[in-house]
């Protein structure tokens, strides 16, 4: 038996008991009490205890949340690499696109991260950028907006691999 998702169970119900006995009471008792600041304040409290409960946790292979990771292309698996509060280095330069073009999307959010690609391959990448960075491998990089690069071997409609590289408050940093 797990006791994280007890005492997740017991947080949120004396959480919700106590906000509605306030909701009763504060009608009746003269005292001011700052209770949205004090629920704020608990629920940052409970966020930083669950986080040294249970660890850096990641839904899977390929998100790596409050930690360094390494991440490589399986073509059983997920095409969504995400970095997210972290750094580490994702890995497609084996996706080699046979007959039909392969879409991954790879996401820095906070963090900092680097992609590698085969550049001997088909490959098209679409940078994206809200306040952060995104490096292509000539030189090229997105601050803020859209911008594409393609390796000389890629070609308009033929299979390659499909990247849609995004940095929300990170950098990311292609390589070949």
């Amino acid at each position: 038996m797990r006791m994280v998702p007890i005492i997740d169970g017991i947080f949120w119900g004396a959480l919700l008991i106590m906000l509605g006995v306030w909701f009763i009471v504060r009608r009746s008792v003269p005292v001011h009490i700052p209770v949205i600041r004090i629920i704020i304040a608990v629920l940052f409290v409970y966020a930083g205890v669950r986080i040294l409960a249970r660890g850096p946790a990641s839904v899977d292979r390929n998100t790596a949340v409050f930690s360094e990771s390494m991440m490589s292309y399986s073509p059983d698996r997920s095409r969504e690499y995400n970095l997210i509060f972290s750094s580490g280095a994702i890995d497609l330069s084996s996706a080699a696109p046979t007959s039909a073009s392969i879409r991954a999307e790879v996401n820095v959010i906070f963090g900092s991260g680097t992609l590698r690609i085969n550049p001997s391959l088909p490959v098209r990448v679409n940078m994206s950028s809200a306040f952060g960075t995104v490096e292509s491998p000539n030189g090229r990089s997105v601050a803020f907006g859209e911008m594409v690069y393609t390796t000389q071997s890629y070609r308009e409609g033929a299979p390659a691999l499909d990247i849609r590289a995004t940095a929300v408050f990170g950098r990311l940093t292609i390589l070949p």
